[in-house]
Formats: C-alpha cells, sequence, structure tokens
C-alpha cells in the first residue's frame, strides 16, 4: 500500500502533525508526507493544462503528480482556519485542477489509479468542518479517490484538548488506518 499524506498545518509539532503521526504509525507499506508549506505554488490559472497534460509550473508539486499515479490511497490533513482548509491545502489543492481539465476540457481519461481518501480536521469549534470537508471532497476527487471512500477525522476541541490527547479522533485513526491498510475492490 502507498498513501499520500498532505499537512497543511505550518506547526511542525501541532495538533495535525500529532494526528497524522498516529495514522502513519498505524498504515502500512510506504507513506510519503508532503507539507503543504514546501515549494509548492497555487494554481496561476495560465490555462497551459486546458490543451497539456501537465502543468506549465515547476516546483515540488511535480513529485506529487508522480506519487498520485499509483498512490492507493490520499489523506488530505488541514487546521480549520475561519471554516476553511487552511490557505496553503488550498493552494496545493488547486494544483489538481490539471486532472479536472483533462476530463472535462481535453476530453481525456485521467490516468491515476483509483483511491481511497480520509481528510484530517483539527480546529477549537465543532461544526466548523462542514464546509471544508465539501472542498477538500473535490480536491481529492479530481485525483481519482472514490467519493464513498473518503471519510472523515477530527478534532475540532483543540483550544482545550490538544489533539494528541484527543481518545476518541486517536481511536477512529487507527480505525481509518485498518480501512487503508485494505485494498481498494474495483469500483
Amino acid at each position: 500500500m502507498k498513501t499520500l499524506i498532505l499537512n497543511g498545518s505550518p506547526r511542525k509539532n501541532g495538533d495535525t502533525t500529532a494526528l497524522i503521526n498516529e495514522l502513519a504509525r498505524n498504515l502500512e507499506g510506504e507513506v510519503k508526507i508532503i507539507s503543504c508549506y514546501d515549494n509548492i505554488s497555487p494554481c496561476i490559472d495560465c490555462r497551459y493544462c486546458w490543451e497539456n497534460d501537465g502543468c506549465a509550473l515547476q516546483d515540488d508539486m511535480q513529485a506529487i503528480y508522480e506519487y498520485l499515479i499509483d498512490c492507493d490511497n490520499i489523506v488530505l490533513a488541514s487546521p480549520i482556519w475561519f471554516s476553511s482548509l487552511s490557505g496553503p491545502a488550498l493552494n496545493l489543492g488547486s494544483r489538481f485542477q490539471r486532472y479536472f481539465t483533462a476530463r472535462f476540457f481535453r476530453k481525456q481519461p485521467v490516468l491515476l489509479k483509483p483511491k481511497k481518501g480520509l481528510l484530517l480536521f483539527v480546529g477549537g469549534e465543532p461544526g466548523t468542518e462542514e464546509i471544508p470537508a465539501r472542498n477538500a471532497v473535490t480536491i481529492l476527487r479530481n485525483a481519482n479517490v472514490i467519493k464513498s471512500e473518503i471519510t472523515v477525522v477530527s478534532s475540532m476541541l483543540t483550544d482545550k484538548l490538544p489533539a494528541r490527547d484527543d481518545e476518541k479522533a486517536l481511536e477512529a485513526l487507527r480505525k481509518e488506518a485498518q480501512r487503508l491498510n485494505t485494498p481498494l475492490k474495483d469500483k
């Protein structure tokens, strides 16, 4: 199994990272964790991908594109800021536009293996994860994650309870790791 984890948090030892680390400890196979703060620019709507396969921007996103071809799972982890994914997580997600344009503008199949997905959210206010979840599902769908295979784990009381101490979220992550460790049945 190959799992790509996209970390949208700037805090190297924060709540998002605590949950990512717990998940990674329980995943089998290869796990690649990418910080959305790496050298990854947002989509600039240059429209290169409207007529060409790929993206005109040459940065660390190229390695992610390569990994997406045959990885089994994608995890999008983000703190919730103003009822949204973090800005860097949205920036990285905007680069999945190349897959949308391949399907809908160029009428070409996206040659990415079907995947399972997990949304991992942390925040201080329960209930604010609904909008970012909808946005994240759209992002993951463009990377060929099966919609029915996307689940959410959140720790939404981090102002009072650090995620590393949120037993409910930690247990949910262990259960999700088991799900992600099982190959996707043909859909």
